[in-house]
């Protein structure tokens, strides 16, 4: 028996909210960047130099006023960035006021908090009840017939997530005690529901949680039916029964309790929170925020170690070091002790560049985005327009129709609704900054990868937002860099996959075309709006019309790396077949993805030529769907990292759906999740039957954090670029407990993976794979940057890919290769085993290695950066 102690949550309450510091619109100058002059400093030397007679009174007029136009800017960015706090902290405060006001405070801090304090108590509380039922079923106890309700869940900590956080929602809101029973009866029953349906049909429960549907209206009568799953009703009284039951265990934490209330010659019964609830919910400290940063005003600061750079007054690291230990004084040590002074150098050269704001893309843009142009944006600005009601005695086919379109409306609405409100922000920002400089401040993550600080109106942004900045810095623009334009245009245009002969002389053949649609962009539309990428092609359009009229241009030229992820594999096991596929050597263009999609579309005629019936109708209806590199891309991107056949078989139940338009429900399982499924098997087949070999590295990866991990020894190696990367997973003490109804409730005892946990490879597992991968691409980065920082030369990455002026995009193209190449010449993963062996003295097995690519070919195709 579990002893039934009530849990003591007022005995620690949260620490009380300090008052946020107000903001100063002030230069300050950081502790870490106390050897920089002060701008005051600066005019004192400039104004003696000049009564020495060292500068002309013209030449100090001219740094004057430039000083002082530096420190408007610097207050006026310093203004914006407060105002960019202020906006996440009213968003904070509006989101935790629209959580209350709708009865989720199980969502809220202090609602999260009495969770964890007190599910573990419940669960415990329920556990001892039905052991005592199961040990002595002869004796009387109150409820006991609600037991067989529960038979659906997992564990009494399913049934104690769902009914405390029932009750968490009903919190402040003062029912009466039989209303107060009926909602944790119907949170068990809606539960319940959403179990079964999730055994059934979980491809089809996936897609309707993604489309916004409400949890409990997946769990409505209405919906079950549609899906053809079973449904068991409940009567008011057993809800009664069944909150009655859980109520006993809630009540017993003291977070509610049932009080009488006389009024007007009446009793009535009502559930309050207790004393030391309220005063828990006043001592708790309100929830962090972080503000949107958008562009800068001013050049970032200068990193001269791990603290001091990036956007004014920041006091973050450079690096942002591992979730589970961010809040460990020691969580920056191992990046400390490592040499990165060539990474640090590559940043701040990315920091030094500006970039201009297209006055002319910008006012292109909002037009089309409120006349609702298609083909430019991802979503209509205007929602779809819900249908007016029937009047009197519809037809049946009428309110069907009916029906159908406002049910297309509202999920446009709700799954549209954060690409809409994203656009409308990058526009505002746009239109703020419009033919201005601005710069990005950037940091880097634990696996070095590079981001910028700014949320809106990045060069890491959708192709709206990046189409809008060119570099501020124009470059002469010769023969070579001309051509550099025109083959990214027909790049742009659709022809990324075609020769650079032949981009050239598409680019050389529609120049005047290109210059008219620069010249006019609204008044010819069909000029560009039909590329495959329209806003990088516009500007690119725009950059051949300067440099053709003034002969310089800042146009970014863009060079990406083809299928970066399995290319990295095919390079580290030396791999011929799948390095050809993914360019990384020989003299013309291939195309992976176009490959798996040629397999998977003979895989189909095989089955509709012999497959039995139902197969036949499958592979009839994607043939008529058309199976091309676009639909298998997202798969094969995703296999590297981590990807499995059910986000496969997500993504294709989203293309289908896009292709078909609305499909009721009760035609959904058959029209979309079985040829969803049936496809998504066909495409993992193949893509496993070519780029299978080059997986074997994700074994040979968690096998070695395995053996190391089960042993007590952390993994710890160096990327080809000095990163130094740590693999030291802890057990978790938080549990996650999965409910259907309300989500991942996740529920910490102590901390989410304290220092004296032991290490855990299940953990470390289920990210060794990307994050691996994904420093071997970051090394790519760090090196040309460096590379970049030592020649003078504007670059911007975009993890693998590359963006630089026309003037310098052919020695860009070269570096990019020699850097590949003579990066992945070598052993990466031998070199990697070896120093892992040296660190810990532990033997690992040995690394894939196919022998059949001579390394000494990899980064010789001039493809393999295009």
């Amino acid at each position: 028996m579990v002893c039934k102690q009530p849990a003591n949550f007022a005995d620690n309450p949260a620490d009380p909210c300090p008052p946020l510091a107000e903001l100063s619109c002030l230069v300050t100058t950081h502790a870490s960047t106390s050897a920089q002059t002060s701008s005051r400093a600066r005019y004192n030397v400039t104004a003696n130099a000049k009564m020495r007679g060292r500068n002309s009174p013209k030449r100090f007029a001219n740094g004057l006023q430039k000083e002082q136009g530096l420190q408007q800017l610097t207050q006026e960015q310093l203004c914006r960035q407060r105002k960019a706090d202020e906006r996440a902290k009213a968003a904070r405060d509006s989101n935790q006021r629209k959580l209350r006001e709708i009865g989720c405070e199980s969502a809220l801090d202090y609602g999260q908090k009495l969770f964890n304090i007190s599910v573990d108590f419940v669960a415990d509380y329920i556990s001892a009840t039905v052991e005592d039922f199961l040990l002595h079923p002869q004796k009387a106890r109150p409820h006991a017939s609600v037991l067989p309700f529960f038979d659906d869940f997992d564990s009494t900590h399913h049934i104690a997530a769902v009914a405390l956080t029932a009750a968490l929602n009903q919190l402040s809101r003062r029912q009466t005690y039989g209303t107060f029973l009926q909602h944790l009866g119907s949170a068990i029953e809606k539960e319940t529901r959403l179990i079964k349906l999730g055994k059934k049909s979980p491809l089809e429960m996936r897609k309707l949680i993604r489309d916004g549907v409400s949890r409990r209206k997946i769990s409505s009568k209405k919906v079950l039916r549609a899906l053809h799953c079973p449904v068991i009703e409940w009567s008011d009284l057993t809800r009664l029964q069944v909150g009655a039951f859980l109520a006993e265990a809630i009540f017993a934490t003291e977070l509610l309790a049932p009080v009488m209330l006389y009024k007007a010659k009446r009793q009535q019964r009502i559930v309050v929170p207790t004393e030391q609830a309220e005063t828990f919910i006043r001592n708790c400290k309100a929830k962090a925020y972080k503000p949107n940063h958008l562009s800068m005003l001013v050049p970032p600061r200068d990193w001269v170690g791990l603290y001091g750079g990036g956007a004014l007054e920041n006091d973050q690291p450079l690096v942002k070091p591992v979730l589970y230990d961010a809040a460990e004084a020691w969580a920056l040590d191992h990046y400390k002790t490592a040499d990165l002074t060539r990474t640090i150098k590559g940043i701040n050269h990315l920091q030094s560049h500006g970039f201009r704001v297209s006055a002319e893309i910008v006012a292109v843009q909002r037009p089309t985005w409120e006349g609702g142009f298609e083909g430019l944006w991802p979503c209509s600005r205007n929602p779809m327009e819900i249908p007016d009601r029937l009047g009197d005695n519809p037809s049946a086919a009428d309110l069907k129709v009916r029906n159908q379109a406002a049910a297309a409306a509202h999920r446009d609405r709700e799954c549209r609704r954060h690409t809409r409100i994203r656009v409308e922000r990058s526009l505002q920002n746009s239109e703020d900054v419009v033919d201005r400089e601005v710069f990005q401040a950037w940091y880097l993550d634990h696996r070095g990868r590079c981001y910028t600080s700014n949320a809106i109106g990045s060069t890491m942004g959708p192709g709206h937002e990046k189409a809008t900045l060119s570099f501020s810095k124009q470059l002469p623009v010769n023969s070579d860099a001309m051509g550099w334009l025109l083959k990214a245009a027909a790049g742009h245009h659709g022809m990324s996959r075609d020769t650079w002969e032949a981009r050239l002389k598409w680019g050389q053949d529609n120049v005047d075309l290109m210059v008219a649609a620069a010249e006019d962009p609204l008044g010819k539309l069909e000029l560009w709006r039909g590329a495959k990428d329209p806003w990088p092609f516009l500007q690119m359009c725009i950059g051949i019309r300067d440099a053709k009229a003034t002969g310089m241009s800042g146009a970014m030229i863009r060079l990406d790396q083809t299928t970066s992820g399995p290319g990295i594999l095919a390079a580290l096991t030396r791999n011929k077949d799948v390095g050809r596929l993914c360019n990384l050597f020989g003299d013309s263009p291939q195309d992976l993805y176009s490959v798996i999609a040629e397999a998977c579309n003979k895989r189909l005629r095989e089955d509709l030529e012999l497959g039995d019936q139902k197969k036949k109708a499958l592979a009839e209806l994607w043939l008529k769907f058309g199976v091309d590199r676009s639909l298998v891309k997202p798969g094969v991107l995703r296999a590297p990292y981590g990807g499995s056949y059910f986000a496969l078989a997500d993504q294709l139940v989203d293309a289908l759906e896009a292709r078909l338009g609305y499909v009721p429900l009760e035609q959904y399982i058959f029209r979309i999740s079985i040829p969803s499924k049936y496809m998504a098997s066909v495409i993992w087949a193949e893509m496993k039957e070519v780029i299978g070999p080059v997986m074997e590295v994700k074994a040979w990866l968690r096998a070695c954090c395995k053996k190391l991990l089960n042993k007590g020894v952390v993994m710890e190696w160096s990327s080809p670029s000095g990163w130094p990367m740590r693999v030291a997973d802890r057990e978790p003490t938080n549990r996650a407990i999965p409910t259907n109804l309300f989500g991942k409730k996740c529920y910490v005892r102590i901390e989410d993976q304290p220092n004296e946990a032991p290490l855990s490879s299940t953990q470390a597992n289920k990210s060794i794979s990307a994050n691996t991968v994904h420093s071997f691409d970051s090394a790519m980065v760090h090196k040309i940057l460096y590379r970049a920082a030592e020649a003078s030369v504007a670059i911007v990455p975009t993890h693998d890919a590359f963006a630089t002026h026309p003037a310098t995009a052919g020695q860009m193209h070269e570096m990019l290769l020699w850097e590949f190449g003579n990066m992945f010449r070598k052993p990466l993963l031998q070199q990697m085993k070896a120093e892992i062996e040296d660190r810990t003295g532990v033997l690992l097995p040995e690394p894939p290695n196919h022998g059949t690519l001579d390394p000494m070919a990899i980064g010789s195709n001039p493809y393999l950066f295009s």
